[in-house]
Parts: C-alpha cells; structure tokens; sequence
C-alpha cells in the first residue's frame, strides 16, 4: 500500500458500484436489477503515514439475484437496495482527523437524473429510511460524474473508531413516470479524510455555528446542554446546508414588516426561516412567554375531527367514522378478509363467521376487516372496520368498488388538497392583513404537512390490529428522535408554486413543523428552557394519528414538550415565513437590538 503525506487527503472509492438494467412491467412502473462484478471493489483501505488511517466496508456485491429493484418503500427488501456501510478510522493519541463520504454518480439514465423518487439515504438504523437519518435525497439534477453528499468533515478523535451505516438506494413507490423505465445507473462510494482542521463557518447574519456536535434529539436541550447555532447534520454536504438554533438563546431576534420573531434555521434554498413572536415596544423584543407571543385569537387546527383527512393543512375527500356497539355486533354477521365487486354489489372474500359474541370476536377480524353487518356476505355498500374494543366496532363505508387503500389514497394523497383548514383559512386572513406588501422579501419554502403513514395498524386489511391506532411520519420521528428537514411526499409540501412543491398556498406562510420544534429542544411533554417555550399551547403543521374516532395533530404543550391534541381544539397559532436568500440582517439579535432587515 502506497503512503502519503501526513496532511494529504485520502480517497475512498469502490465501495458500492452497480448497474441497473430496466425493464418494463406494468403500465407505468419499471422493473430493475441490480449487478455488479467481481472487479468492483466493495470494501478498501488507505494508510496514511504518521498517525491515521481510514477504511470502509460495503459487504459485498449485490448481484442481480440479490434485488428486483422497483417502485416501492425503502423497506421493501425484494425490490430496493440495503447496504450495510462499515466505516474505520484509527489515530495516534491527541489526533484528530475529519471525514467525507459520499456517492460519485459514474452513470445515470436522464429519466432517473429527471426524478424526485430516485433517492437514498444513509442512517444509523437498520430498520428504514425514515430514522437516525445521517443524510438523505434524491438523485434529480445528478449527471455523470456529480457526486451527492453523505457527510461532511466528521469529526473523529478517539484512537479507534467504528461506525455502521445503512445506506438505503430505491425508487420510492410514488414513481408513475414511463420516463423512468429503461434506465440504467451506476454509483459509488466516494471520500477524503485529513488531519487539517477545517476553518470555522458562519451563518449568513455573521454568528459561527458549531458544525461538529452531533445532538441526541431523543433529549431536550436541557438533558444534552445544548444551547447555541448548529449544523444540521444530515445536510453538511449539501449546497446549502442547514443551520438551526437550539436550546436557551437569546441571539435570534428579528424585526421585520412591524413584527418581531425568531429564527428558527436556514432552509435548503439558503434563506431564513422565522416564526411569530409578537410585536416590538419600542424597537425591542423582548416577548418570552404568554399570549402576546402568538395571533390574538386562538383557532381549531380543523372544525372537524371525525375523519383522517382532517390532520390536513388542507384536505379533500373524508371517510368519516361510524361505530356499532357490542349489543348490535353479537350476532351472525360475516366477516373477509377481501371484497369483490360486480358493478352493484360488493361480495365478501375468504370469510370467516361471527361466534355470536362480540367479547370473542372483537380481536380476531385483523385478517377480517370487511363486513356487510350481515350473515350473507353481499351488500351494495360494504364496511371496513378499523378499530375495535370491547364495547364498540369502528369503521368507515366505502361504495363504488373502493377499498379502504382507494379510502386512505383519497384522504391522504391524491385528493385531499382541495378544502382550506381552519387554521390555514386563520393564517392566510393574517397574512393578507399585515404582509403583503412585504412579499418580495419571502421566499417560497415548504411548509411540511406530512402525511406519511407510520403505521397502518387496524387499516392494514392483512394483519392490521384493529386494537392500535394509526400513526403519521412524524409520531415515529419524535419516538425515535430522527427529525428531518425535507418534506417526504410533494403532495405534502405547501408551496406557492408547483415547481418545489404541491403549489397549493396562496401565500408564502405556514407552521412549523414537529421536527424543527425538535432540532430547537424539545423532545418529551416538557422544556422549559428553550427559546420556542411560552407557556402556551400552539399548533405546528405535524399530524401524529387517527384514534378510533379522533384525528391529533402536534402541538408544543404549554410545559413546552411536543404533544398532540385533537384537531377541533383551540390553541394558539405561530405564523412562520421564511426570508429570501438575498435579505440581509444587521444587528446583533438580541432582544434590545434585534436584526432588521434589508435586500441587497
């Protein structure tokens, strides 16, 4: 092995290297394997002389036997790409060395470099996607020899070292393009690691941010004493990478359009993203707690409640919820696991019979969702029952031919971008009144209402426990302290504009999200020493679940922890905007001499 210069960079290469072969299936959807040959290398190591070395390990080929890669989950194990990324460093005592990694782009199909579903991500869990997220995105705008960022300049300092990732490569399920067929891709893994200490990096309103803390977001900032301005670890390699406050600050003060806020953190486009803070006294803010930190009126998140669709920022169609009780449920009735459909009516498909008794029946219809509250098992309108308990039978009507994953499509996806929430409606009339005439000063972010399904429980037709409820993306983040800057689905990003999201709002407004409120302290039901603490209770823009007969979205609880509450109660509402990359702030960003701000 050849050696270099103590403070020469090393280059990792060779760690994943694959080609894909597209072919049609389907309509729409493309069908890939993956290949590779023993000539590409999957595991290196370089020594660097006088004190470091680095190595990373890949595992092994994938080879065309291994996965069918296609429109899918991450999950998928048939039909997406899981590497196991083994990464080694080692150092002579008291050195400290700094690592990049990420994937070189050595061919890619234009149908591919054109889609926002051809992604991956690299985590620190084993189990999906969507939790200990090191780095995640997509390959849209990648051309042969680019490369996508997985970290940047990770910090190392004991003298052994051993990290595992999961990198996680698919092409995710809402893939409908015929563009994307016939592809073929090939990547690898690519690095550096030096000793030179990297130089400091600043924020764009000149304060330092310390790029090298890797925060356990499980914990308040309290528990882990975090307090301060911090890279977002996941989006270190990114063109603009994210920056956010945390914990006990009192350095993020803005005036602006006759209103003072917060900064919340930069966005991916590089412009600053505020929430509500109250108005100024004599040029200062210095707003902390209570009701002057928010809109005057309080506001129902949606007036409704009855039906999943109303977690929504906005929302379409609506299956609401009906329920029997335990004396109307204890008789012959049929129970499938399955439905047909003939035009006019709907048939029961692999049923099994009631006992007679709703105490034994209750929780053994996992597999057995469909019933036409009948002993024939055909019916014009059929019923999906999706919670159960003792005493009572949850479950929504379906008609038509539709199924309940045509019902969950219609509430949480395809339609449901149709109807004003009330507290968009409340926002958007704020809005009107105080900041149009500041609009060019805005930039058009998303605003992430994601809709993402964490776990289906009772509305999986096929083992779905009708005794657990169904949970959104973001409860599963909070549970796992996995927060995340990019909005998952588009049909969940708000934008003005369709070209970087759904192009649904009116105006460049919204909440925050439960992430950000996370990424700024909060984790458990209680904080209260972090700057978005104001002993009251407010909205953010995160559904957490469907209950039997309630839909629960986020909130920051008044002990300043993130909880839910149902959708039709009345808390307070924090607008939030985000300045456009050009807007500069002057000023020290205290509450005494908070910034203002200018355009170049």
């Amino acid at each position: 092995m050849k050696n270099f210069t103590e403070r020469q960079k090393l280059i990792l290469v060779g760690l994943i290297t694959g080609t894909i072969i597209a072919l049609l299936i389907g309509f729409t959807f493309a069908y890939w394997t993956w290949e590779s040959t023993s000539a590409q290398r999957t595991a290196v190591s370089f020594t660097i002389g006088n004190g470091f070395s680095c190595s990373a390990d890949g595992g092994g080929n994938i080879t065309s036997n291994d996965v069918q890669l296609m429109p899918t989950d991450c999950t998928d194990t048939a039909h997406a790409i899981k590497r196991t990324v083994k990464v080694s460093t080692t150092q002579s005592s008291g050195k400290t060395i700094y690592l990049d990694m990420g994937l070189k782009v050595n061919d890619i199909g234009t149908g591919l470099a054109n889609s926002s579903n051809f992604k991956y991500a690299l985590t620190t869990s084993a189990t999906g996607c969507n939790s200990g997220i090191v780095a995640s995105g997509t390959f849209q705008g990648t051309t042969t020899n680019s490369e996508v960022g997985l970290f940047n300049m990770k910090k190392y300092q004991t003298a052994t070292n051993n990290d595992t990732y999961y990198l996680w490569v698919w092409l995710d399920k809402a893939e409908t393009s015929t563009s994307t067929q016939n592809q073929t891709f090939n990547i690898s893994l690519t690095g550096s690691c030096t000793d030179e200490e990297p130089a400091p990096i600043t924020s764009s309103w000149g304060q330092e941010v310390d790029r090298f803390t890797t925060v356990n977001f499980s914990q308040t900032s309290v528990t882990n004493g975090t307090n301060g301005l911090y890279l977002f670890q996941p989006t270190a390699a990114d063109t603009h990478p994210v920056y956010y406050y945390r914990g006990n600050v009192a350095n993020n003060n803005v005036l602006f359009a006759g209103f003072c806020w917060k900064i919340v953190r930069t966005t991916s486009t590089g412009g600053t993203k505020l929430i509500y803070n109250g108005t100024p006294v004599d040029g200062q803010c210095t707003n902390t707690t209570g009701t002057e930190t928010q809109l005057a009126e309080t506001k129902a998140f949606n007036s409704s409640y009855n039906s999943p669709a109303y977690v929504g920022y906005m929302y379409g169609t609506k299956y609401t919820y009906s329920s029997k009780s335990s004396s109307n449920l204890a008789t012959s009735y049929k129970y499938g696991n399955g439905i047909t459909w003939n035009g006019s009516s709907y048939t029961l498909t692999n049923t099994i019979d009631s006992t007679g008794t709703w105490a034994t029946d209750y929780n053994t219809l996992n597999n057995n969702h469909y019933t036409c509250f009948n002993d024939t098992g055909t019916c014009a309108s059929v019923y999906y029952i999706y919670y159960t308990n003792t005493s009572n039978a949850y479950y929504i009507t379906l008609t038509n031919g539709k199924t309940v994953e045509n019902a969950i499509d219609e509430m949480l996806t395809s339609s449901s971008n149709t109807t004003d929430s009330t507290i968009k409606a409340y926002l958007d009339s704020w809005y009107t009144a105080n900041l149009t005439s500041y609009a060019n000063y805005l930039e058009d972010t998303v605003w992430c209402n994601d809709r993402s399904i964490s776990a289906l429980n009772g509305w999986n037709p096929d083992g779905g426990d009708t005794t657990k409820y169904l949970y959104f993306g973001a409860y599963e983040r909070r549970q796992s302290g996995s927060p995340i800057v990019a909005c998952p689905s588009v049909n969940d990003s708000f934008t003005t504009s369709n070209s970087n999201g759904n192009g649904k709002l009116t105006n460049p407004i919204g909440l925050l999200t439960m992430d950000e409120v996370n990424m700024a302290g909060a984790a458990g039901s209680s904080n209260s020493s972090y700057y978005l603490y104001t002993n009251q209770d407010y909205w953010l823009g995160s559904p957490y679940s469907f209950s039997y007969n309630y839909a629960y979205e986020f909130r920051v609880y008044s002990a300043g922890g993130l909880l839910y509450y149902s959708v039709n109660g009345a808390h307070g509402a924090r607008p939030a905007v985000s300045l456009k990359p050009g807007a500069t702030l002057s000023g020290a960003g205290t509450s005494e001499n908070p910034f203002t701000v200018s355009l170049s």
